[in-house]
């Protein structure tokens, strides 16, 4: 049996995930811009963006494709045309990405105090760029799209897969950096606040943004739903 979508609650719910694509975005670039460490999730696209003469988001988007082609030889034949709504979206992700990096860079300091408020505001916007994405119901960026990959054929806990890709990404930038640069870039004090604060902010953020549920989803779903978002939001308390 076919499963038909209002095409209102359609546009919503784009609407609602091109929301949060924005605001995580600037989540990103504000925790990059304070410049003591970016988030574990962009480590690895920053770590390629300063050996190769790209923007952060464009890396960002060319890494994305390596994750969604991962999903196609993870997932084989369950692989549908509906995981292909990745790529414009982590299109839109790198653009929001450098155009927020522009935008935000003339707050830029060598003060440290600042560079850590600037670093705390980013961590907790970007958790709530989470929140609203994991509530929109639209579809994932091919990074946690891998991630649930990964859980479909290993049947493991999606939180442990999700902090063991994020860990991987930390230390392939690690291993390339030194490689390459001759030392360790994006990654500091900041990468470890992040790490932590935006799982905090995510279930923080949470308590309102619930209330949007209605808008993205059948009232019969919902409570499928809330059971999706605690495994996401579990997943980025590590």
């Amino acid at each position: 049996m076919k499963v038909t979508v209002d095409k209102s609650v359609l546009c919503k719910r784009y609407a609602g995930f091109t929301v949060a694509l924005l605001v995580c975005a600037l989540g990103v670039a504000l925790v990059t811009n304070a410049c003591l460490g970016t988030s574990p999730i962009t480590s690895l696209p920053y770590a390629l963006s300063a050996i190769f003469p790209l923007s952060l988001g464009t890396v960002t988007f060319l890494s994305n494709i390596c994750f969604l082609v991962v999903q196609k030889a993870l997932l084989g034949r369950y692989f549908t045309v509906g995981h292909l709504m990745q790529i414009p979206a982590v299109f839109l992700f790198g653009v929001f990405i450098d155009g927020w990096m522009w935008a935000t860079s003339y707050l830029m300091t060598d003060v440290y105090w600042q560079q850590m408020l600037m670093c705390l505001v980013g961590s907790m916007v970007l958790g709530l760029g989470v929140s609203l994405e994991i509530i929109s119901n639209a579809t994932v960026l091919p990074g946690e799209g891998m991630v649930v990959a990964i859980v479909f054929r290993t049947h493991k806990n999606f939180g442990n897969i999700k902090v063991l890709v994020d860990s991987s990404m930390v230390l392939a930038a690690v291993l390339l950096s030194l490689a390459v640069l001759h030392t360790i870039v994006g990654l500091r004090e900041g990468t470890i606040i992040s790490a932590v604060l935006v799982g905090m902010s995510v279930r923080f953020f949470s308590r309102w943004t619930r209330r949007l549920a209605p808008l993205f989803w059948d009232k019969e779903k919902l409570e499928k739903a809330r059971r999706r978002r605690v495994v996401l939001q579990e997943s980025y308390a590590a």
